[in-house]
């Protein structure tokens, strides 16, 4: 991305940030009302993200640090955690998303974007269902 792109981006795509939630530790918080059908919040899917299946024992012998982490921040499902290849050098905002039943957001093939299911307003933390985040096949 070059110097005017980047401006553009931050100029037009700056949406959210991450600060204390009163529901559960971190939260994406709208900086300006995003209108329902925004899917512009977060990061594109990158081609080259890679995903590394670890199973649950895998996962249950790492050091409570790093176990932390993957159990946090990463989908599942009964049998693996998806972990990315670059570990947790980088994280996106979405890592944040707390859980609601009654979620403001929906997830898009399985998580590479994020929909608004109806307008948030500026101040307002964004909500994704977890159980509905991945489809089912």
């Amino acid at each position: 991305m070059d110097k005017e792109s980047l401006l553009q981006e931050l100029h037009q795509h700056t949406w959210v940030t991450i600060r204390p939630s009163p529901v559960a530790g971190i939260g994406v918080f709208a900086l300006v009302d995003i209108p329902k059908g925004c899917r512009d919040m977060f990061s594109q899917p990158d081609p080259n993200d890679r995903w590394i299946e670890l199973t649950k024992d895998e996962v249950a012998s790492l050091p409570p640090h790093a176990r932390f982490q993957v159990e946090n921040f990463c989908l599942y499902d009964e049998s693996v955690y998806f972990v990315p290849d670059h570990g947790f050098k980088k994280m996106d905002l979405v890592n944040f998303l707390n859980h609601s039943e009654i979620p403001n957001l929906v997830s898009i093939n399985d998580g590479d974007y994020f929909e608004a299911i109806r307008d948030i307003r500026a101040g307002e933390e964004l909500f994704i269902d977890y159980g509905q985040i991945v489809d089912d096949e």
